[in-house]
């Protein structure tokens, strides 16, 4: 028998190592539970819509673009072709996954209509109708909300 007393430092990293796995597997189970909400909930404020356009985008799946392939951009309403995406418009295609991830992780296979928003405190918000998410798009900076400004009739995009 050894009379030498266990290292303390081995018995305080085996309990943080116990405490962070715990906490780690905690954060997980909590992010799986929160995931099930939508993307974000729309903001309670007074704003009130100033333009509204019902858009479809369809991936041609050609593989030309850093993202994937091109997109083209309808109006969903009257089914008008919109300012076509430019390769530099990779935010776009962000927006676009992210709100189909949430279709797919609730295995929504309707096919996407999402509602551009220009609020009158000058927000703007992208809206999978159906899911609800919500993604406010003057969050990621003024040159990635201009992308999606070019969609809207008083930025050129037609009626």
């Amino acid at each position: 028998m050894d009379d030498r007393p266990f290292p303390k430092a081995a018995l305080i990293g085996a309990g943080l190592l116990i405490v962070t796995t715990v906490v780690g597997v905690g954060t997980i189970q909590l992010q799986k539970h929160w995931s099930h909400l939508p993307l974000s909930q729309p903001m309670m404020t007074s704003a009130v819509p100033v333009q509204v356009r019902d858009l479809r985008f369809v991936d041609l799946q050609d593989g030309v673009a850093i993202y994937g392939g091109h997109v083209r951009v309808f109006d969903a309403r009257t089914g008008a072709e919109l300012p076509q995406l430019r390769e530099r418009d990779g935010f776009v295609r962000a927006i676009l996954n992210s709100l189909a991830f949430e279709r797919t992780r609730r295995g929504i296979e309707a096919a996407p209509i999402f509602e551009l928003v220009r609020w009158s405190d000058n927000r703007l918000t992208m809206t999978d109708k159906v899911t609800g998410a919500q993604i406010s798009l003057g969050d990621f900076g003024p040159g990635n909300k201009s992308v999606f400004l070019r969609f809207l009739p008083a930025y050129g995009a037609g009626s």
